[in-house]
């Protein structure tokens, strides 16, 4: 708290530069480069930990039904490789990052590209069949145009109590959220109430022409990307390399025998001595699983130098996003009428 009064007077300074930024775009002193078919950007102004990744993925599935011309467009965060690349049936975790990975496990037919510059991998995208593009982690990536922005906002970190950084958690100014189509509160309770819902929207204020939605994450049943059986953990323990390990670590203590929990940097990578680290506390504690996320259980997998019988005790709790209040139709609806109206044959 101490470090975060020492750095609050910095927090304007950076404030003010990314809005100078962002007014630059709007003025067209930077160019931002549109494209002829619908591109839906999901991004955030608060780092690490919104929930971008369940709500892109609830975007593919609704969308697979329609087209199998989809594709992905990320920066591919702490990748081993460089510039501009289209994912293939070889790609790693190293190549194209964890998150593209995990959803590339997961929708086989996506096209996904990785690029630092999101301009190189629409270039890329253009020369295959792509009708549809979705951008991940892109809202303060301007120079790609998106036809439709939609902003997460964690509902346990608001943005009206947060400040830029240093001294806070935001990318920008709360005012980067008028960019927003839509905005999704996510990580709500399950049972959050009308009187608090009305409450979020008077505080975000949105505009005439902005929708807000609230959403929960929704935990699965332990699955294994080696053993196909049912699990039933009798002893485990935990481990999450996710920007905000709390919440994981909460349903697991209330769901399962945990034992221990691990806890790494948002997308860490494991070296040999974590390895050992982990297997160490497996044994100490006679689990017969490590319980993890499925973001870090896909980098695991990729590691050469894990022995087999490790992997075969590494399981991991899929999540997806659903909506609260009965709006997931009315959420449908709003992003299919996008894509209706800005395909290339509507």
């Amino acid at each position: 708290m101490n470090l975060r009064r020492l750095l609050l007077p910095l927090s304007p300074l950076y404030g003010g530069v990314t809005s100078l930024r962002n007014k630059f775009f709007d003025w067209g002193i930077y160019a931002s480069k549109s494209y002829d078919l619908p591109i839906i950007s999901v991004g955030n102004i608060t780092v690490g930990g919104t929930g971008k990744t369940p709500l892109t993925e609830y975007i593919i599935r609704l969308f697979e039904a329609q087209t199998e011309q989809i594709a992905l467009l990320s920066r591919g965060y702490k990748r081993a490789t460089k510039g501009a690349l289209l994912a293939n049936e070889k790609s790693t975790v190293a190549d194209i990052g964890d998150e593209p990975y995990q959803i590339l496990q997961k929708f086989k037919h996506l096209k996904v590209a990785v690029a630092e510059k999101r301009v190189k991998g629409m270039q890329l995208l253009l020369n295959t069949n792509t009708s549809l593009v979705l951008m991940d982690d892109a809202y303060q990536h301007r120079y790609v145009k998106p036809g439709f922005s939609l902003l997460v906002v964690d509902y346990n970190r608001p943005l009206w109590k947060d400040v830029p950084f240093p001294a806070g958690h935001l990318r920008e100014t709360e005012a980067g959220k008028k960019r927003a189509n839509l905005i999704v509160v996510n990580k709500c309770p399950d049972h959050l109430s009308t009187q608090e819902k009305e409450h979020w929207i008077k505080k975000l204020n949105p505009g005439d022409d902005q929708k807000v939605f609230f959403s929960r994450i929704k935990y699965g049943y332990p699955q294994s990307f080696v053993l196909d059986q049912i699990l039933v953990p009798t002893s485990c323990i935990g481990l999450a390399g996710i920007a905000r390990p709390e919440i994981f670590k909460t349903h697991l203590e209330k769901n399962y025998p945990v034992k221990d929990f691990l806890s790494f940097s948002d997308h860490h990578n494991f070296s040999e001595k974590d390895i050992e680290n982990i297997a160490s506390s497996a044994q100490k504690h006679q689990a017969d699983f490590v319980i993890t996320t499925e973001k870090d259980a896909v980098r695991l997998m990729n590691l050469d130098f894990i022995p087999l019988k490790l992997k075969e005790k590494i399981i991991y709790i899929p999540i997806e996003l659903e909506f609260l209040f009965n709006e997931k139709n009315n959420f449908d609806e709003i992003l299919l009428e996008y894509v209706r109206n800005h395909s290339k044959n509507s």
